[in-house]
């Protein structure tokens, strides 16, 4: 255990022997290194705000020096930054202080059981990989609880949904683009525009407890990876249902993937059962998906991506919206053309 608060250091250190560990104190990182050079340990628990060298230097260097060590990191800070970059760091959790005994005996048995995969069979790393990703929902969910607004509530979700999917944040970006052009050309009022583009940025928030091996499959998936990966929008849902500030927008990520002739996910909503936000980024999110190229297939051009959606109007999108997309892409080159003649 690493921290510089004397009595935190020391009440900590008797609640981990508590639970049954050998428990090794430690007050800066130049310490810390000192007592695993001497030592060797299982699980390191470190506090991010130390003097000197702060707490991520130390896991830097324990990742580095000893990478069997599992590293849990905790901080009485309620800054994104700090949870985002620990977890960029092959941290296996993170603490929010103040915690109590039970999250400090989960942490500690996370980092043990991360610890002992590491030379165990492929079932175990499976089921760790399971928790590792349970535990990065838990933290998503804690890191923008603990914001005081809703903008620093969206930018923590979306910066721990990009650690585990690279173009999260970009695909979040232009789907809520299109999507509040969409909702301004159906002529919604301000209120609903807000929770069109809220629930653009936040529609794949599931994603992060998807396994990577689905994420990034270079071929198609099959019928058991599909069941899986229909779960992510009941898991945004569930998150996000946790946070008061993002609440609203629970309803429009779990319909996100629902189609209009009811053959979509997870309920089998159909027509305007669907909320009108969640019609409208469906039509986004496909856009975005099919001009952008996948490790299936390539991006295709945008005139043939509107030609889909429009081939599927009535059945998988709502009519309405897709006849935006035509006067919104109509737009757009109207403006191309203006800007190119002047």
């Amino acid at each position: 255990m690493v921290d510089d608060d004397a009595a935190l250091l020391d009440l900590l250190t008797s609640l981990v022997r508590s639970l049954g560990y050998l428990a090794f104190p430690a007050t800066s990182a130049e310490h810390a290194l000192e007592v695993i050079a001497r030592q060797p340990v299982d699980v390191a628990l470190c506090d991010i705000n130390l003097p000197g060298h702060d707490g991520l230097w130390l896991a830097r260097q324990i990742r580095d020096d000893h990478p069997h060590t599992a590293i849990i990191m905790a901080t009485g800070g309620r800054d994104i930054a700090p949870a985002v970059d620990s977890l960029r760091n092959d941290v296996v959790d993170y603490l929010l202080k103040p915690f109590d005994t039970v999250r400090l005996k989960e942490a500690l048995s996370l980092g043990l059981d991360w610890h002992r995969a590491l030379l165990a069979n492929d079932a175990l790393q499976d089921s760790l990989e399971h928790r590792l990703r349970n535990r990065r929902v838990e933290v998503a969910a804690a890191v923008a609880g603990a914001q005081a607004d809703v903008e620093r509530a969206l930018e923590g979700l979306l910066s721990m949904l990009e650690l585990h999917e690279h173009d999260a944040r970009d695909h979040a970006w232009r789907v809520a683009r299109l999507a509040g052009a969409l909702a301004d050309e159906i002529g919604v009022d301000r209120t609903e525009l807000t929770e069109v583009e809220r629930g653009a940025l936040l529609h794949d928030i599931g994603k992060i407890d998807m396994p990577q091996s689905i994420l990034y499959k270079p071929a198609p998936l099959d019928d058991a990876e599909w069941e899986i990966m229909r779960t992510h929008p009941r898991i945004g849902y569930d998150l996000l249902k946790r946070i008061p500030a993002l609440a609203d927008s629970a309803e429009v990520v779990l319909a996100s993937h629902e189609a209009f002739n009811g053959s979509g996910y997870p309920r089998g909503l159909e027509g305007e059962d669907i909320p009108l936000a969640s019609r409208i980024l469906h039509i986004a999110d496909s856009y975005d998906s099919m001009t952008r190229p996948h490790t299936q297939r390539p991006a295709m051009m945008p005139a043939h991506a509107v030609a889909e959606i429009e081939r599927c109007s009535g059945t998988e999108y709502d009519p309405i919206v897709v006849e935006a997309l035509g006067d919104v892409f109509i737009h757009q080159l109207e403006d191309a053309e203006a800007v190119q003649a002047h």
